[in-house]
This record gives C-alpha cells, structure tokens and sequence, in this order.
C-alpha cells in the first residue's frame, strides 16, 4: 500500500484522527469524546494530559480501520486560543482556559486594554495575555515554574516530539503592540512547515515508527479553510462545528463591521468572522426540546410561531465581540410549542450568519457561493436554512466533519497537495430568503437594546476592577 496521512483534530468534544490515502480518500476515521467534568469549571477548562489521552484513543482507532498503513506525516489541528503552560520539562501546568468561552479574565482584558490604549481588535475577548495576568495574580505558585506558554496545538506537538513551536497565525493571539506577554512563547514556524518527528515515546503510545514527520499546525478551523480548498484570494468558506467560522481570502487590508483581518494558510490575508455557538447551540436545544422537535421544526418556515432567537448563549465573538452578550428568545407565548423553539435555534443560526455574510459583502464585494466544511454540514435542515438566510449557494465539501483537512496539512507539509472534492451544493429558496430578510430587520435590533441590561446582569455577577498599566 502506498503512503498515507494522518490527521489530528482536537476540539472541545474530544479528539477525532483520520487517515487518508495518496489521493485523499478517507480510509480509517477515530474519536474520542471528552469525558464529563466533576465541576464547573470543566465548562470553561481543559485538562492538556486529557487531550494526549484522547488524541492516542483516536488515532489507534483511526490507523487500525485503515488497516494500519505506512504513515508519511502526521497533520494538526486543534482549538483555540487555549493558553498551556509549560515548565521547563515541556510538562503541562494545569489546565487550559477556553478562548472566550472561559471569561473569568474579562475585567483583566478590559483593564489592559484601557491602560494600554487598545482596541477590541488588537485585544479581543479570546487573547490570551489578559489570561495570563489572570493566571499570574490567582495562581502565582503554578505560574512560577512555567518557563512558556503555548497553545493547544503547540501542546499537541510538543507532545509527540519535543519540539517548541508556535505558528504564526496562533501567535497572533498570543502577543499585543506595548503589551509585555507574562510568558514567553516558543520559535514561530507556519502552520506548514514539519516541526520534527514522532519520538521513540509517543510513537510506542500510538503504534507507529518513531520518525515520522508532525507538521507545525494551527487552529482546527484554519486547518479546516485550507482543506475545503479555500487558499486563494476571492475563495470563501464556512465552518460549520461548535461555532460558526466563515470569510473569504483577501488581498488587501480593509477590515471593520465587527469582522477580523487574520493570517491563514495561504497567500493574502482572511477576512471573517467567528461566532461563540453554532452546533453547541443546535445541541443544547435538541437536548431540551429532543430529536422529535427538530424533525418537525425542518418541516416550518423560518419565523414559524413569530419567534425569533439571538443566539448569544455563549457570548459572542464575531460581531459584536461580547462575553457577556447573553441569548434572548423573543415573541414566546402559550402558543407556542417544542418545535417552535427548535425552528428558532436553527433560525438563530441562520440570521447569524446572514449577518456576517452582509458584513462581509460591505467589506469585499458579492459572493459567488461559500465552500462548506465541519459537522453541521451534516445538517440539512441546518444547510438549508443558511442557505436560505445568506442567499448564497453553499458548497459542501465531502468527508464534511471528519478530520481530513489535518491529514491533508500533513500532505502538503511534505510537499504533496490534495484537492477536496464536493459533495453537493445547496442552493437558497427565493421564499424562504424574502423571510429572513424580515426576520432580520427584527434581528439586528435586538443585541444593541438590551446590550444593556446584559452587561447589568454581568456586573451583577463579576464586578470589574482596576489593573495598573505593565511595563517592560
């Protein structure tokens, strides 16, 4: 058998590995799902020893389906910003907060911010500076032996082979203009380059041969833009996972509207936007209205019991970039049923993302259609109704949401490229359109008249308090 590749791809479910062969075709698939948490916190925490446990479950999964082939390089992808601190041993110390999904060190970014005279883009909810103040002032005896600070895919790296590496899209949120980082981070390299090979240790625990090629890796979700073939200027894409992820690939350096100018894995630059809950948000109302409601809810039209959904449940990055933006269902009555609410969750979805899709045809001109990737892309009545809401074609990528994009990062990180290919485009109803540009107008209202009482509620809870500006 010819050479293959193997992907990581470590998100907040747990870990999920693929093996491809030459051709990119998907031969073995692995998954390890995070085990609940004793506490709280494990909400907005992880455990990295949890995550190599994870990722060694998966990959063996995945290798023995394939049938254990020869493995030529290992590609990752993993979320993020999730700071992990090192000591000088490259051992975790303890665990790993959650981008903005953890927002304990809110008050900490906003009194940086102020005393250093940034902006919301420079110093967003997700940095991980602010944490790591955070982390400095409550847990001064844990981060005393930390010697640097990496994020979940330099963890996963330097797990499998000493290697200290960070990407650059990564670093990005791991340093600010005249804001002294706590901690240093390690020697930058792009997400594509190998940062060295699989050590004598964790090639026994995954039952491969030492040696093999690990690729630098980034964010899964730039994994991801990469493997739905979205490289070059004018491509967009859509990630639909626990968030929502999408923008297009531009060559100059206009930004606003809530959107974010970031590097990618490619040429130019990416525009777009990432929201805080996408699947978790369908997830958590399946879990409440169940599987029958949502059966029906595909079946209404968008809107169905005049309700409409923001779908802030977990703060919201992307466009408003709030922690402490809370989710509103507005027109409830006793009217109103099960599968009412469940039209509302996917509608929610929806009208998110019409509204970056707007925001970022202000930015960049019309779209032709969006490549799609991730596991809400194995939600049709989800698809649909994005495609609805956003008037655009979506095409969706095949092997959508198995962890195939780390596979073909390993590929192209030793010098040979893999074309995904598509399994179907969904196009929009012209009537299902004209319905959401209704419920929109609705929509946009709501975030900032009752941004409000939101932050009233939030400060009710945590009350901010005063950082002296750092120096050098």
């Amino acid at each position: 058998m010819t050479g293959c590749y193997l992907g990581i791809d470590l998100g907040i479910s747990g870990a999920r590995a693929s093996v491809v062969n030459a051709t990119g075709r998907p031969l073995g698939q692995g998954r390890s799902a995070r085990r609940a948490g004793a506490n709280r916190r494990f909400e907005f925490e992880r455990e990295p020893l949890d995550w190599s446990l994870q990722v060694v479950e998966a990959c063996r999964q995945a290798i023995q389906e394939a049938g254990h082939p020869r493995i030529e390089a290992i590609g990752i992808g993993a979320l993020g910003p999730c700071p992990v601190l090192l000591d000088r041993d490259r051992r975790p110390l303890g665990p790993s907060p959650l981008f903005s999904i953890d927002g304990r060190a809110e008050p900490t970014r906003l009194a940086l911010r102020d005393a250093h005279g940034l902006s919301d883009e420079t110093l967003g909810p997700d940095h991980v500076i602010p944490r790591l103040y955070w982390i400095r002032e409550r847990e001064p005896e844990r981060f005393a032996k930390a010697a640097c600070c990496v994020d979940a895919a330099g963890y996963l790296v330097s797990d499998l082979t000493d290697a200290l590496v960070i990407d650059p899209i990564t670093l990005d949120d791991h340093a600010a203009p005249g804001l002294p980082s706590p901690l240093p981070s390690p020697p930058t390299r792009p997400a594509d380059a190998i940062a060295g090979g699989l050590t004598p240790g964790a090639a026994e625990r995954l039952g491969l041969p030492a040696g093999i090629p690990v690729t630098v890796g980034t964010y899964d979700s730039f994994v991801d833009i990469a493997g739905s073939g979205v490289t070059e200027p004018g491509e967009a894409c859509m990630l639909l996972g626990s968030t929502l992820v999408m923008g297009r690939v531009v060559e100059n350096d206009r930004c606003g509207e809530g959107m974010r100018l970031t590097r990618h894995v490619g040429k130019g630059g990416f525009l777009g936007g990432w929201t805080s809950a996408c699947g978790s948000l369908i997830d958590w109302a399946q879990q409440l209205y169940g599987p029958a409601a949502f059966a029906a809810a595909e079946a209404l039209p968008p809107g169905a019991g005049d309700l409409v959904m923001l779908p802030y449940l977990a703060g919201e990055r992307t466009p408003v970039w709030d922690p402490d933006a809370r989710g509103v269902i507005l027109g409830l009555s006793l009217a109103n049923d099960a599968s009412h609410l469940a039209r509302a969750a996917i509608d929610a979805v929806a009208l998110s993302a019409m509204d970056l899709t707007r925001r970022l045809t202000t930015l960049s001109g019309s779209l032709p259609g969006f490549r799609v990737n991730g596991g809400g892309a194995r939600n049709a009545g989800l698809v649909q109704a994005i495609a609805d809401a956003t008037a655009t074609p979506l095409e969706i990528v095949a092997h959508a949401g198995e962890a195939c994009a780390p596979a073909w990062l390993a590929a192209r990180a030793v010098g040979h490229r893999l074309e995904p290919g598509l399994d179907r485009i969904v196009r929009p109803r012209p009537e299902n359109s004209r319905r959401y540009e209704e419920l929109f107008e609705i929509y946009r209202e709501l975030y900032p008249r009752l941004a409000p009482v939101m932050h009233d509620l939030a400060a009710s809870v945590q009350p901010p308090r005063k950082i002296q500006k750092e120096t050098e």
